[in-house]
């Protein structure tokens, strides 16, 4: 079973009675409102929804539709789909934790560390690029020099230290093969705002801290993300969660 099953049925045991009260695709992140009040986020993959200009089936009859069924599409080669899938999953688990510290602040990083970054978070970079022994920064869309195609993650992550993982790897079902690579990190963080909060599932991954965010302000989410809004807008409704899980290893 993929990881981001796994998730999802974690999600699926909490589902019932709920259906999706409402929900936005935006061009940078998908929402999804929950008939509870609760809601979720996740990452758009705007460049890659294929060549149809209607990605979704169904689109405009989705409003009461089951959270289960929306959480089964976390599984969906449709990332529109999956990204729904993630965010209702999202508005499900991420419930269930309270504000955190930022992630840099409990990450053990160590100035001998070598560490892999997937997906490319520039605010993260800035602050610990200066601290480390080496820092490979992986990101399928180059957009800034010294970033490096998501294929050298098969090269460079085997000799990391320390991995920090974009949760945008559930919707695109990456998970599995980023974490199969870390396989001598001592400190693995997954962190972003498509970030399911599941310990008791990627502890068995050797996971060590859990990133992500949880919907303060369901209503205006919703608005930034359908009026084009990207990741600095969504933290304007949204709080960060941290949790560490497991103890970086010896």
């Amino acid at each position: 079973m993929l990881i981001t099953q796994r998730v999802a049925a974690e999600a699926l045991k909490k589902a019932q009675g709920l259906s999706i009260a409402d929900l936005c695709i935006g061009i940078g992140y998908t929402g999804v409102k929950l008939s509870n009040g609760a809601a979720g986020a996740s990452f758009t993959f705007r460049h890659e929804l294929g060549i149809k200009c209607g990605p979704i089936q169904g689109a405009g009859t989705l409003i009461g539709m089951p959270a289960a069924n929306a959480i089964e599409m976390a599984m969906s080669t449709n990332l529109a789909e999956a990204s729904i899938g993630v965010a209702t999953i999202n508005a499900i688990l991420n419930e269930d934790f309270d504000a955190g510290e930022d992630a840099v602040d409990i990450m053990d990083i160590r100035e001998s560390d070598t560490v892999g970054m997937v997906g490319y978070f520039y605010p993260v970079v800035q602050r610990i690029k200066d601290t480390v022994n080496k820092l490979y920064i992986f990101e399928r869309n180059i957009t800034d020099e010294g970033l490096l195609p998501d294929w050298c993650e098969n090269i460079y992550l085997p000799e990391c230290d320390v991995v920090l993982i974009t949760g945008v790897t559930f919707i695109n079902k990456t998970i599995d093969h980023v974490l199969s690579l870390c396989r001598n990190a001592k400190e693995i963080v997954i962190m972003g705002a498509s970030t399911c909060m599941a310990p008791d599932v990627l502890r068995d991954y050797g996971v060590t801290i859990l990133a992500g965010s949880r919907v303060t302000d369901p209503d205006g989410l919703l608005r930034v993300i359908a009026q084009g809004g990207g990741g600095l807008d969504v933290l304007n409704y949204t709080e960060k969660l941290c949790v560490r899980i497991a103890e970086r290893r010896q």
